[in-house]
């Protein structure tokens, strides 16, 4: 049996403490750390326009963008997995714990907002390396430095806005930054990009329908995924299992304890950089 994959130890990778440290763990092993620390700096001083542009990319005109394809497709799918990707956090509390093992933050603005021509929101968070090297660059307008309370604070305001959580890593799997992400998430408007965002290990899924209230919208509105869905007028929502991206805003505020957070069966673990299918 392995030691380090969710289906033999059922541990999620971003909150290990190795995930925290850029020099420790199993992506590029082959080499020391110290080269990786050095690295992700090198990318750090490359990465910045080019994450603004690419997210610029995707969001412009949405409707009548075709999908990616080729080479295009195949260079977005390497970089999510390889370079930078994210995986949507099960829950508030993995959010907060993430935080709790994070000794460095930097507030910067949302690339994905920014990019959709939605102005500049500061409201995503790098952490330890990825927020170190900030002084490295000497970054003057893309952000500020906070404390861990300051950190805590705007992510519980940004979830009562209704905003899910998005795990970023550098250099799988080390855990580069936290979002408050919405429907500008760039991740959810790239379908044809397998892991363009990938969703948590977990599910909502409606275990109380006889709960449900035929005049609540409550869930269907705050769902960025669009997974959820009243097929019939009067009859209980139903969840899109493919849509859903496991952020629990719906079981989070529901009023009447319709859901319920379940393991998916099928999911993309990241530190092996596969996709498993959960063992029963």
């Amino acid at each position: 049996m392995c030691k380090f994959c969710y289906e033999h130890t059922r541990k999620v990778w971003y909150l290990q403490d190795e995930s925290f440290d850029i020099r420790s763990g199993r992506f590029l092993k082959v080499l020391p750390g110290r080269f990786r620390e050095w690295f992700f700096n090198f990318l750090g001083y490359l990465l910045g326009n080019f994450i603004d542009e690419s997210t610029a990319d995707v969001n412009q005109d949405l409707e009548n963008r075709e999908p990616y394809t080729g080479l295009k497709n195949m260079f977005y799918n390497f970089f999510a997995k390889n370079i930078i990707g994210g995986q949507v956090a099960s829950s508030l509390d993995h959010a907060l714990q993430v935080l709790e093992k994070g000794e460095d933050f930097y507030l910067t603005y949302c690339s994905c907002k920014r990019g959709a021509g939605a102005g500049v929101d500061f409201r995503c968070i790098y952490v330890n390396h990825n927020a170190r090297i900030q002084r490295k660059l000497g970054t003057k307008d893309s952000g500020r430095f906070i404390d861990k309370d300051e950190a805590r604070e705007i992510v519980l305001e940004h979830r009562k806005d209704g905003h899910f959580n998005t795990v970023m890593w550098g250099l799988r799997p080390k855990v580069d930054s936290i979002c408050n992400c919405d429907y500008y998430c760039g991740g959810l408007r790239v379908p044809e990009i397998r892991w363009g965002l990938i969703p948590s290990m977990n599910i909502s899924r409606v275990v109380k329908p006889d709960l449900c209230d035929s005049d609540c919208e409550i869930c269907m509105q705050m769902c960025h995924a669009k997974a959820i869905r009243r097929p019939i007028k009067g009859q209980a929502v139903q969840i899109n299992e493919n849509k859903c991206i496991g952020c629990n805003i719906c079981i989070t505020n529901c009023p009447y304890g319709v859901f319920e957070a379940v393991p998916r069966k099928l999911y993309y673990d990241v530190i092996i950089g596969k996709k498993v299918k959960l063992r029963e």
